[in-house]
């Protein structure tokens, strides 16, 4: 369930992000009151918080093992 809220919240998030394009292009919701950056602003607060949140618990839910991989300068 936690994985499926991730993925969600990641989604949700990508749109938040282009919103303000989104309103401005699509003439059905310029009905919408309210400033579009703002409202961006917030949807990538709130979806962006919840994936990051949920980021961990998704990852154990599959099993996969996570090993520390080490950065070299080569």
């Amino acid at each position: 369930m936690k994985r499926l809220v991730y993925y969600a919240s990641t989604l949700l998030a990508a749109v938040a992000l282009f919103w303000p394009v989104i309103y401005g292009n699509v003439p059905a919701l310029r009905v919408l009151p309210g400033n579009p950056v703002i409202q961006g602003v917030v949807g990538l607060v709130i979806f962006g918080g919840l994936a990051y949140v949920t980021f961990d618990e998704a990852v154990e839910e599959t099993g996969e093992i996570r090993e520390k991989e080490e950065l070299t300068a080569s």
